[in-house]
C-alpha cells in the first residue's frame, strides 16, 4: 500500500483549488494526524466532508512521546505530529514550510511538497504538464509561496516531461 502522512498547508491549499482528489490519485491512503486534522477544520469546518468524499484521508491519532515533545518545542502541534507519525510508521511525509522540511530531513524522512506533488501527478499522467504548471501558477494566486528559481526549476522539470 502507498501511504504518505501529510502537514496541513498543502491540504488547505489544495482544498482551496477543489484538488484534494490529486493526492488520492497519488497514493493509497494519506494519513492525517489528529492535530494537523484539528488545524484544518479551525480554518473551514467542510473540510472533513471534502477528504471523507475524496476517499483515500485518515485521521490517525499520534502517541505522545519525548520525540514528539522535542518536536513540539520547534514546531507546531501539526508539524509535529506529523514528523512523529512518518518517523512512526517509516512512512515520507508532505510538508511545505522550511523549518518542518528541514527538521524532517535531519531526523532522515522523505519529504515532499506541493510542488514534488504536482510534478509527480505529472510524471504519472494524472495532469498534463500544462495542467499541472496551470494548478501551481492557482496555488501561487491562492497564497502558496515559491521562490521565482524553484518556480523555473519546475517549470523545466514539466517541459522535460512533456517531451518524453
Amino acid at each position: 500500500m502507498n501511504l504518505i502522512v501529510s502537514d496541513t498547508t498543502t491540504l488547505i491549499i489544495l482544498e482551496r483549488l477543489d484538488a484534494l482528489s490529486m493526492l488520492c490519485s497519488l497514493f493509497d491512503q494519506i494519513l492525517i494526524p489528529q492535530a494537523v486534522m484539528d488545524e484544518l477544520l479551525t480554518g473551514n469546518s467542510e473540510i472533513n466532508e471534502l477528504m471523507q468524499v475524496a476517499g483515500c484521508y485518515k485521521v490517525v491519532s499520534v502517541k505522545t512521546s519525548e520525540r514528539l515533545l522535542e518536536l513540539s518545542q520547534w514546531l507546531d502541534k501539526g508539524e509535529a505530529e506529523a514528523i512523529e507519525l512518518a518517523l512512526t510508521r517509516q512512512l515520507p511525509v508532505i510538508i511545505d514550510e522550511r523549518k518542518g522540511r528541514k527538521i524532517a530531513r535531519q531526523k532522515q524522512l522523505s519529504v515532499i511538497g506541493l510542488a514534488g506533488l504536482i510534478v509527480l501527478a505529472a510524471k504519472r499522467q494524472y495532469k498534463t504538464p500544462e495542467a499541472a504548471l496551470e494548478l501551481l501558477d492557482q496555488a501561487m494566486l491562492s497564497g502558496f509561496r515559491l521562490s521565482s528559481r524553484l518556480y523555473q526549476q519546475i517549470k523545466q522539470a514539466l517541459l522535460e516531461i512533456e517531451k518524453t
